[in-house]
């Protein structure tokens, strides 16, 4: 998220997303990652969106040859979080109790509770061969953490994505 969106871009953006977002709980394999979502005909409004939000405007072919081509721009898990965050108070009240609803449901992967030692130590284990659900029973974190890990994803920087997700100051 940009923190540097001029006043006129965030209203702007506030305005569409009352019109035409959708604030949601995630899908069944991430229910836990809320999603901001926006689906539209008009190119240029979602290349715009898609520009604020940092993300790829998707192309959605229709199923009709009658009718248009439309454009689709999501945002989940913590960058939602942080979107919903600061757009809540510019929402009316319907478009305020999905924020909430999204938000009550954020589960972020308890990835950023391993230090970077247990991290060590746990990448060890996988290279050792021990299963992912072992690793991530001895270190008491979802098996996703463990994934994660083994994806190469860096610890500081989800850390640093949780904090930011719960309002709190970003590390160096």
């Amino acid at each position: 998220m940009d923190s540097a969106l001029p006043s006129n871009e965030l209203h702007w953006l506030a305005g569409l997303l009352e019109g035409e977002g959708t604030f949601m709980t995630g899908p069944p394999s991430s229910p836990g990652l809320p999603v901001i979502a926006v689906n539209m005909t008009d190119h240029d409004v979602m290349a715009r969106l898609g520009r604020i939000f940092g993300r790829k405007v998707h192309e959605l072919k229709p199923r009709n040859a009658r009718w248009r081509t439309s454009y689709q721009v999501r945002v989940n898990g913590s960058a939602a979080v942080r979107w919903m965050t600061v757009l809540r108070p510019l929402m009316g009240s319907r478009r305020q109790g999905q924020i909430d609803r999204a938000l009550a449901s954020y589960a972020p992967r308890p990835v950023a509770l391993l230090t970077d030692e247990a991290a060590r130590a746990a990448l060890d284990d996988l290279l050792g061969g021990a299963s992912v659900k072992s690793v991530a029973e001895r270190f008491g974190v979802s098996v996703w953490c463990i994934y994660d890990l083994r994806l190469g994803r860096t610890f500081k920087h989800l850390a640093r994505e949780r904090i930011v997700a719960t309002g709190g100051e970003q590390p160096p």
